[in-house]
This record gives structure tokens, sequence and C-alpha cells, in this order.
């Protein structure tokens, strides 16, 4: 089998600790506290060699935002979600967020929440009905 050089060399959680000289459980912990990027590759859970590597050197890592996108159901009175769009760590919630670019129906009321990895958020945007006439 050929590796495809545009999927990055992944690690276990025990490679890391090896590279990073402390214990699984510790990476176990920078993961959940969200200081180390990590993701599953079936059951298992796998970093990015360079990640571990950039780590060591005392880099410390951004981690992608959620732009959540919500309309008003007037049935239920409340803001429902529509949609999720993952965006960059550096990304900055425009002034204006047009409904073509989220997904929205054109005079729809919509609400934009910026999200970041934890759940907390950072910004929100909503435009009323009569502001979207």
């Amino acid at each position: 089998m050929v590796r495809d050089p545009l999927i990055p060399r992944l690690v276990s959680t025990t490679e890391a600790a090896e590279a990073l000289g402390c214990s699984r459980q510790y990476v176990n912990t920078l993961i959940k506290e969200g200081k180390l990027p990590a993701a599953y590759a079936g059951t298992t859970l796998v970093l990015a060699e360079d990640t571990v590597r950039r780590y060591a050197a005392g880099e410390r890592f951004g981690f992608p935002t959620l732009l959540v996108i919500g309309v008003f159901d007037r049935a239920a009175d409340r803001w429902v979600e529509h949609a999720r769009k993952a965006v960059p760590p550096d990304y900055e919630m425009p002034e204006r967020v047009r409904p073509e670019d989220i997904g929205v129906a054109a005079g729809e009321p919509y609400r934009v929440e910026l999200v970041d990895n934890q759940g907390k958020t950072l910004a929100v945007k909503t435009v009323d009905a009569e502001a979207v006439n």
C-alpha cells in the first residue's frame, strides 16, 4: 500500500505520552481539557504526530469553533438549530451575516452563534423578520 501524503501520520495516546515524556493518563487529561487536539479513528483516540511534536516544542493550540445557525420556530415559539458549520480558529463574526451564506430561507428570522470547542458562546447575531425584509 502507498501512504497518502495528504493524510497526517497518526499516533496513539501511548505513543504521544512517550514523545512528550509523560503518562498516557496525562495526555488524556490534556485532550479532555481541550489543550491537545485529538480525534477518534474508530474506537482509538489518535493524535497527529506533527501536533505532538509541536506541543512538545512548546506550541499551544487554538481550536476550531462552530457557527450554529438557528431559525425561529413560530409554532414552538423558540429558536431551533438549523445547521452547524465549522470555522477556523481565527474566525471573527462579521458585522452582517447574509441568509444565503448560511443556508437560511430569505425573509425568515435567523440567529448565528459563534461557539468555541467547549460549547461556550463567543458571539451572537440575531436578525429578525423586519430586518430581513
